[in-house]
């Protein structure tokens, strides 16, 4: 790759928009208010505090715990259960989740903790690309990421894709502050280990999903190679790798036992192309099976606003090309779109919490367009419309989207009245129940995707000849309990 060793000073990374705009009497007004000032930290503390608010909706909050959700927080929860992770899956969204659930079962806690946890890490992971831009250019791109439906769901929820992003957002942000010298090596190395290593621990897929395209830019952009934060990656993807070992001795029957039960898990790994139901839910349904099997666009017309943030993208690329902003902006664009196109060509089924990532870098830049729109473009006042009018329709818009998603997915959790159901059958552990869901809230065990009933039964007291099936009337059918 070329030398795009370029020094992004905020004077010069925020300069169009710093500089427009300013009429006499300017300068005694920013001094009279220095907190205002357009690299005050109070923009991200503002965006940070906007994102929780938003998260307080009472529908978010009493949304009931998601199949996957159960499985993150299964061994770190108060309630008693015998539900393990999928064996392809990190425990990191667990452990975030754990100082509550290790206290309580209370759903409300747990919503309201995740959503404090979600803005803090969206305020930190901006600090990290603060002096590559203007605080509130960053805050811009904060807001545009933390409106999204589908990022303030997933701040509420305990599942790793959110957290993902913020990884995303912060390792790429830390690395160009020690290209640029921003930051002492001393403070950046350990840090961007520490990020490696927690977003290994969210999911192991991550090392090629979210940290190739960071590593590889490190490794072979001329001027950007720094042994020490190599390593840093290096010992941080390592030291991940080791806890999801450890884990499979400890309860997968070891490394490669755990592999061959991943590799069960459905859908199977393979090259695909499905960007037609990646797009088709953004705006709802939140999720479409590998089957096809996927109900109607809820709001077709939506893609229009998504297809003008990826305009906008492209307009903020344009505006830092020729400016020091344009490695940052090369980084994250090509970053983001590393992660979507591995989704899109090697994942079957559309989930829009799978894009958070590229959402988290492209905001950034989208932020860029608008601020480029709004202050040096030729139709300055039109640019500003343009902008304005994105903002508002995007947060009224996504809003519906929320609303409607959550009732919808609210509808389709029906799990503590199938385990109430089961209790009041006499069904109590030890047993097992095919749901992991429904199993959680009764105490049982429960196969993971793609495994099966006859390898629970080995794990559990007494082996499999302990253990008889029953058949129950109702909406859980199959149980096996102690003879």
């Amino acid at each position: 790759m070329q030398d795009t060793r370029l020094h992004e000073r905020p004077e010069d990374a925020g300069k169009p928009s710093e500089d427009a705009g300013k009429r006499p009497g300017d300068a005694g007004r920013a001094v009279s208010r220095p907190w205002l000032r357009p690299d005050g930290l109070v923009w991200i503390l503002g965006v940070s505090v906007l994102f929780l608010l938003a998260q307080m909706l009472p529908n978010l909050l009493r949304l009931p715990l998601g199949a996957d959700e159960i499985t993150y927080i299964a061994r770190t929860s108060a309630q008693h259960s015998g539900v393990y992770l999928p064996p392809v899956h990190g425990h990191g969204a667990g452990l975030l989740a754990a100082p509550v659930t290790l206290l309580t079962t209370s759903l409300l806690a747990l919503r309201i903790w995740m959503a404090f946890l979600s803005a803090l890490a969206l305020g930190l992971s901006l600090l990290c690309w603060r002096g590559l831009r203007p605080a509130w250019v960053l805050a811009l791109g904060g807001f545009i990421f933390a409106s999204l439906a589908i990022t303030e769901l997933s701040g509420v929820q305990v599942y790793p894709d959110l957290w993902a992003a913020f990884g995303a957002l912060a390792i790429t942000g830390l690395l160009l502050q020690s290209v640029n010298g921003r930051w002492q090596l001393r403070v950046v190395v350990p840090l961007i280990g520490f990020i490696s290593f927690f977003v290994v621990l969210l999911r192991p897929q991550n090392i090629v999903f979210v940290l190739a395209p960071t590593f590889l830019a490190a490794l072979l952009v001329r001027g950007w190679r720094q042994p020490r934060v190599l390593a840093a990656m290096i010992v941080g993807i390592a030291l991940g790798t080791v806890e999801w070992i450890a884990e499979a001795d400890l309860w997968f029957g070891g490394l490669f036992n755990r592999i061959t039960l991943a590799g069960q898990e459905p859908p199977k790994f393979g090259l695909t192309f499905s960007l037609i139901m990646q797009a088709k839910t953004l705006s709802g349904p939140w999720y479409c099976p590998s089957n096809g099997a996927c109900p109607g666009w809820s709001f077709p017309l939506l893609i229009l606003w998504w297809l003008g943030l990826l305009a906008l993208v492209a307009v903020g690329l344009y505006a830092a090309w020729h400016t020091h902003a344009k490695a940052s902006s090369l980084l994250a664009v090509i970053t983001g779109a590393w992660c979507a196109a591995l989704y899109i060509l090697f994942v079957p089924f559309g989930a829009p919490r799978y894009l958070l990532p590229t959402w988290a870098l492209f905001a950034i830049i989208a932020a860029d367009g608008i601020v480029w729109l709004a202050t040096k473009s030729d139709l300055r006042r039109v640019g500003a419309g343009l902008g304005a009018a994105f903002l508002l329709i995007g947060v009224v818009t996504q809003h519906v989207v929320l609303v409607r998603e959550t009732a919808s997915a609210a509808a389709v959790r029906p799990f503590i009245g199938k385990a109430n159901y089961l209790r009041d059958h006499g069904v109590k552990p030890p047993c097992v129940v095919f749901s992991p869901s429904v199993a959680y809230y009764v105490g049982c065990s429960a196969p993971w995707s793609g495994g099966s009933i006859n390898e629970i039964l080995k794990l559990m007291p007494g082996g499999a000849k302990a253990y008889r099936e029953i058949h129950l009337p109702g909406p859980v059918p199959n149980v096996w309990v102690k003879r």
